[in-house]
């Protein structure tokens, strides 16, 4: 995911994002093959995964783009936050003071961190590394966007023990890297999922609502809604 959000006075009030999946040639190919011989899902994932997404977020709408949400032109979602757009993998809110409190209040460890490189690849030499252990229940009561999703299911979240590590920041408390790692424990598919991702600030970010002849659902966003139920 790459893009870009506008900030005002009370956090994220606009995002744009791009989303794509990184298939190899191979893998792309063995779909494709599979999906000729009648694999519908083979023929989704080669279609999903050979395409661009949109998600943009303002105004307090969600829109999407992409044959996730549909087609190729842009469709209204519906209600939703400024943020909204922001969040796939990564559910950590760098831009929201509740987040990095509760990031703040699990830390193990504060100390000085290796130079790391921004978003635009610019290097930032004096870094402050935090990370810290907390359970996914607590991370996505604090997170407002999840909260969002899930009070619009009509569904409350449940608290589950995923475990997430911390923050890579400036000295001038900026964060530069954001890193969660989930370790669900025994019975899951995998041990644990790593999401990292690189800030750059000070970016001019001029998001507008795009005009959209259709509708369409957030598969994405439902999938967040089911992982808070879980």
């Amino acid at each position: 995911m790459t893009g870009v959000a506008r900030l005002g006075r009370a956090g994220v009030v606009a995002a744009d994002m791009k989303r794509s999946m990184l298939l190899g040639s191979c893998d792309l190919q063995f779909l494709r093959q599979d999906a000729a011989g009648g694999d519908r899902r083979a023929g989704d994932l080669a279609a999903l995964g050979s395409a661009t997404h949109r998600v943009r977020s303002v105004g307090g709408v969600l829109y999407g783009a992409g044959p996730g949400y549909g087609g190729t032109s842009w469709a209204r979602i519906g209600k939703a936050p400024g943020g909204a757009a922001l969040y796939g993998d990564q559910i950590i809110d760098v831009f929201d003071l509740g987040t990095l409190r509760a990031l703040v209040a699990s830390e193990s460890s504060s100390k000085p961190g290796s130079a790391v490189h921004d978003a635009d690849d610019r290097a930032v030499k004096k870094t402050w590394s935090i990370r810290g252990t907390t359970t996914f229940g607590r991370a996505v009561r604090a997170l407002q966007a999840v909260q969002d999703d899930a009070r619009r299911a009509a569904r409350p979240p449940i608290p589950r023990d995923h475990r997430l590590l911390g923050d890579r920041h400036r000295h001038d408390g900026k964060a530069d890297r954001g890193q969660a790692v989930w370790r669900p424990g025994a019975g899951y598919p995998s041990a644990s999922v790593a999401v990292a991702t690189r800030f750059s600030w000070d970016v001019k970010a001029s998001i507008k609502a795009p005009r959209a002849g259709r509708t369409a659902r957030d598969p994405h966003g439902d999938d967040v809604v089911d992982l808070v139920r879980s």
